[in-house]
């Protein structure tokens, strides 16, 4: 029997939340395959037998029936994706690289709207707590404020700065002094998102 893989039974755990709180109702197995990129309902009855067993689901409905959450796992929690590797020391190649899904509580993501993550790497912003390793709680938006610590690419190479435009440029700042500003054009710097949070491992 195929092992399901962890990042999916989270996504199919977020997706059945998703649409519960959207209509009120659970998505059918066919529906599950569709929303999570699955193949089989077998794919998914193996992710739903996984999540009964830990209690967060209460029952499955059948076939293709609905699948009800319990009530300690619905609403406390949001998915958020690990995308890749953001550089904070000299930049990186720019690559989405989907990691998985993993439940975070509400408390830790700010207000609505997409939110992802991504592992920092490097030095260059260990002024402010950020090191190497750390996964970055990103909001995902377009534009931001001055002073803010941001996801940007710069051409195809990612980077996490705080923000400082100046003078019709974009200037990304790192908060360590062995670096130098990164600063380009607007046509060439575009915003990922905002940093919100960030998980950091004590060894």
């Amino acid at each position: 029997m195929q092992i399901m893989k962890e990042d999916k039974i989270l996504q199919v755990l977020a997706c059945i939340q998703k649409r519960q709180m959207e209509t009120g109702h659970s998505p059918s197995y066919r529906e599950i395959i569709k929303l999570c990129g699955l193949n089989t309902i077998g794919q998914v009855q193996r992710c739903i037998k996984v999540l009964k067993e830990r209690g967060e689901l209460e029952s499955d409905g059948g076939y293709n029936g609905q699948i009800t959450v319990d009530d300690r796992f619905s609403g406390e929690t949001v998915g958020v994706p690990l995308i890749g590797t953001i550089a904070c020391g000299e930049p990186i190649f720019a690559v989405e690289n989907y990691e998985g899904v993993y439940r975070l509580p509400k408390e830790v993501v700010s207000g609505s709207g997409e939110h992802f993550m991504l592992r920092a790497k490097g030095d260059s912003m260990t002024g402010i707590g950020i090191n190497n390793g750390d996964l970055l709680i990103i909001h995902a938006q377009p534009n931001a404020e001055y002073g803010q610590i941001v996801a940007a690419l710069i051409g195809e190479e990612a980077t996490v700065k705080r923000y400082t435009p100046k003078g019709g440029k974009i200037i990304l700042h790192p908060e360590n002094p062995k670096y130098d500003d990164f600063v380009a054009d607007p046509d060439d710097c575009r915003i990922l998102g905002v940093l919100v949070g960030s998980f950091h491992k004590y060894n």
